[in-house]
């Protein structure tokens, strides 16, 4: 039996994606797309075998701890694929029909972690790449802005990423657009966000739409 099939027995499941963006960037969103018990077995499986760190950044003229954690794994990273998350590489692979090499994995510990208004340079750098933000754990809120050179966005879009829900951003987005995750006292709980990425090598030119 395929590995695949055997960890993510709803592979064959069609994907229902939501626009959130269509003109001065590409977002779609689409809910539940891995089911429940395939998101904690992933979850099981990541917390017993990820090395996380606690880094630290200058500002305002002293180092002061980021907000959250932080490990990569993947093709050239410092940790190696585990099974599970090499399935959910494949199967995005195939959705997205392109190639994604490695994947950047943000532990947001309770609501007081977070991440500030950015954009992925990577992506800003060369529109062929693609993110696929995969959301394991408790619910945050995940914060889209239009940047002051968007010509057509003048309002924010706010969508809240459960367990299990994925958020595609392609083309120029990161031109366009920031985003963030805002701290929120009122969650409790653990979040695993897996953005899975590509390198140079992996990149297919203009891949199609994934199928909704």
């Amino acid at each position: 039996m395929d590995a695949r099939l055997s960890l993510f027995p709803d592979l064959q499941k069609p994907a229902v994606a939501v626009p959130l963006v269509t003109r001065f960037g590409d977002v779609s969103y689409i809910p539940g797309w891995l089911r429940e018990a395939e998101a904690a077995a992933l979850v099981s499986e990541l917390r017993a075998t990820t090395a996380f760190r606690a880094d630290e950044r200058m500002m305002y003229g002293r180092m002061v701890a980021v907000p959250r954690e932080t490990a990569a794994r993947g093709s050239g990273m410092p940790q190696p694929w585990t099974p599970r998350a090499f399935a959910v590489k494949e199967r995005l692979d195939a959705l997205c029909h392109t190639r994604f090499s490695y994947v950047f994995i943000n532990r947001y510990r309770t609501g007081a972690d977070s991440v500030a208004w950015h954009s992925d340079t990577d992506a800003m750098d060369d529109s062929r790449r693609m993110i696929a933000s995969l959301s394991l754990g408790a619910s945050r809120v995940f914060d889209l802005r239009p940047k002051a050179n968007n010509p057509h966005h003048t309002r924010a879009i706010a969508v809240e990423l459960r367990h299990g829900d994925l958020l595609l951003m392609r083309g120029d987005t990161q031109l366009f657009w920031e985003h963030r995750i805002a701290k929120d006292p009122r969650v409790r709980g653990e979040r695993l966000n897996l953005t899975y990425r590509q390198s140079a090598a992996d990149l297919t030119p203009c891949s199609p739409h994934p199928r909704a």
